[in-house]
């Protein structure tokens, strides 16, 4: 903790005084990325020549598409390769379930971005940026040159559109996002030029940019595409009538569904691939980009891979059952991690020879794979009052053999404790991660009859109201979630609570928890070491333990239902965490909200903590990061590892 806690100070250091040059790092890594400025300054090299993937070369000749250099930055960004430089062509193939989760990971394209350890920024669309001394301003200094797929301009009007016409239009954005306020009050954006934006909060937001930094806050559109679709610049009347044509009721829907990027193939992106076959029942296919704005060390824009293609499956055992199978089928995966399960760890090594693939174990970083949520705001109010009862989830937390599910489902990699913040933290502490995390049975009983949920004659517990106490465990694959809610159904029925796993297709699952239909479901959830949203803990996350305080939350108290005191609390608290630039009296504040939860644990851990994700890549898709790398908070995110820089070796 000691050296994690220094190097917080480095890095509070560095994004304050170094940041306003872009030097958020002083050596070349693997992984990194740089502004080439700022690479041929701290590598003492040149790059002089630029490279381009053969089909676009050949574009170029016949006048088909600009030359490089007039498509590229004069300051591009620089990728520092896993490996070694790669090679053109070549396509990746991999599986997917939903459209975000098939193709959104591999895309990661925020202002900033998080360096290879997860703390320190690094710059990307944004190739410096300022922040003023009270930590309330924010200026970004945006890398001159880059275009979007179609070769328009990116500028900060594309910030700006993104802010004006889609944040603060209520049709767009019901809701501003929390993470994007600060003391209840919206962020105020300001075009200084054609390259320059200054952000700036009525309080300090010393999480800003770690937030930024997070997949999915991509701040920009593109204007001059999807202005036509939007009642500001083009006519309600017009915009109605395309919308009505397109089978929609309402103008937003339109702009919904044109502002889309897995289903329309002709939203501009900034990405190294764009999709030109959309998401659907056979997948999605998406090509290289030849206006992406990155290069390798020699030169050689990015992309490496020319396309990504992506197979629907509803069935994660059967996906892995053909990557790992001994013939390379057409839609053999090349690599993959979504969807993968540590419990067919031996499965996978037992077939890496003939399935020609290497299997990648990336140290994990969930809070809890996963934990058991029951919903405080659960539609029946005699459960409902259970489920508030500490006492109630003490028991059901106690009733759980962690180390019984760890042995037999985890193949003892993970690690048989409460969910609480991940080890990286400043603010970890033991005591947390222990808390009701024992294996008690006895005392489970004992709590459980302290508040009146006595055993009726066939050995069940009875609710208030007489009727016998019945509980669902609504659960879903991916991973061994289905086996870990059976197993925890089998400890809660031991003591008497009456327990039944309903597995659900994920979107129906999805679907029910968005809406608060569940009493208990299965939730796995990541964590950054700083608490950086979207966290479970404080309802920017998975909000399944309490959905109706995360809407009122989010609403600013215009709709859900109030929380207790407790949770009112670690609100209050994220809410001063957020604001509060000195990295110690932050870390005092985060301790405090696991310190609440630890004592509440609304969110039970019980499949462990920590457990490594597991990656196959076939053996010649290389600049996949070894084992032991740090990846993402979600390892299924492709999109933090550079996917532009994988490659097909032949």
């Amino acid at each position: 903790m000691r050296k994690f806690f220094v190097s917080l100070i480095v890095v509070f250091l560095s994004v304050m005084f170094f940041s306003e040059f872009g030097l958020s790092q002083q050596k070349i890594i693997p992984r990194g990325q740089y502004n080439l400025t700022d690479y041929q300054k701290i590598s003492g090299k040149k790059i002089t020549d630029f490279k381009e993937a053969p089909q676009l070369a050949e574009l170029v000749k016949q006048k088909k598409l600009l030359p490089l250099e007039q498509r590229i930055p004069k300051n591009p960004a620089v990728v520092i390769p896993v490996e070694e430089i790669g090679q053109y062509g070549g396509t990746w193939r991999r599986y997917g379930h939903l459209d975000w989760a098939a193709y959104g990971y591999i895309l990661y394209e925020p202002l900033i971005r998080w360096g290879p350890d997860l703390v320190t920024l690094e710059p990307n669309i944004a190739e410096k940026w300022k922040v003023s001394k009270d930590g309330k301003t924010f200026t970004f200094y945006l890398r001159k040159g880059i275009r979007w797929s179609d070769g328009e301009p990116f500028t900060a009007d594309d910030i700006m559109f993104w802010y004006e016409d889609i944040i603060l239009n209520k049709e767009l954005t019901p809701r501003s996002p929390t993470w994007l306020m600060i003391g209840g009050e919206i962020a105020k954006f300001k075009k200084i030029d054609d390259y320059t934006v200054e952000v700036s909060f009525s309080a300090p937001y010393g999480l800003f940019l770690q937030e930024l930094g997070y997949r999915g806050r991509e701040i920009f559109a593109p204007k001059h595409y999807l202005k036509q679709f939007h009642p500001k610049y083009t006519s309600k009347e017009k915009i109605e009538s395309m919308a009505k044509e397109a089978g929609f009721q309402f103008w937003y829907q339109l702009f919904g569904q044109k502002n889309n990027v897995y289903t329309n193939t002709e939203l501009p992106v900034i990405y190294p691939w764009k999709v030109t076959k959309p998401w659907g029942a056979e997948g999605l296919t998406a090509e290289r980009n030849p206006y992406y704005w990155k290069i390798d060390p020699v030169g050689n824009q990015l992309p490496y891979l020319d396309r990504v293609v992506v197979y629907y499956t509803s069935d994660w055992k059967m996906a892995y059952l053909r990557i790992i199978s001994e013939k390379a089928t057409s839609d053999a995966s090349d690599m993959q991690a979504v969807g993968s399960d540590i419990s067919d760890y031996s499965l996978y090594m037992e077939n890496r020879e003939k399935g020609g693939y290497r299997v990648i174990l990336w140290p994990g970083s969930f809070a809890t794979q996963p934990g058991m949520m029951f919903n405080q705001n659960a539609k029946d109010p005699v459960l409902r009052s259970i489920f508030r009862n500490v006492k109630f989830r003490q028991a059901m937390s106690l009733a759980i053999n962690r180390d019984e599910i760890n042995k037999l489902l985890y193949l003892g990699l993970a690690e048989p404790l409460q969910a609480t913040i991940v080890k990286t933290s400043p603010f970890y502490k033991e005591e947390f991660a222990k808390a009701y995390a024992e294996y008690d049975p006895d005392r489970a009983n004992r709590l459980l009859d302290e508040i009146g949920l006595k055993k009726g004659p066939d050995g069940w517990r009875l609710r208030p109201d007489g009727k016998r106490l019945e509980i669902t465990i609504e659960t879903r694959q991916p991973l061994p979630w289905p086996d870990v809610a059976e197993m925890v159904a089998k400890y809660w029925n031991n003591i008497g609570v009456k327990t039944v796993v309903k597995v659900e297709e994920s979107s129906l699952w999805s679907a029910r928890v968005n809406a608060g239909e569940h009493e208990v479901v299965t939730q796995g959830f990541f964590c950054h070491p700083l608490l950086v949203g979207s966290s479970s803990f404080n309802l920017t996350g998975w909000p399944a333990w309490a959905p109706q305080w995360a809407l009122w939350y989010s609403s600013g108290g215009k709709a859900g239902e109030k929380p207790v005191e407790d949770v009112i609390k670690i609100l209050n608290l994220w809410e001063k965490y957020k604001a509060t630039i000195n990295p110690i009296h932050r870390n005092r504040l985060g301790e405090e909200i696991m310190r609440i939860h630890a004592k509440n644990i609304w969110i039970i851990g019980a499949g462990g903590r920590h457990q490594s994700w597991v990656c196959i890549a076939k053996n010649n898709f290389r600049n996949v990061p070894p084992s032991g790398s740090i990846v993402y908070i979600n390892p299924d995110t492709e999109g933090f590892l550079h996917p532009e820089q994988f490659f097909i070796k032949e």
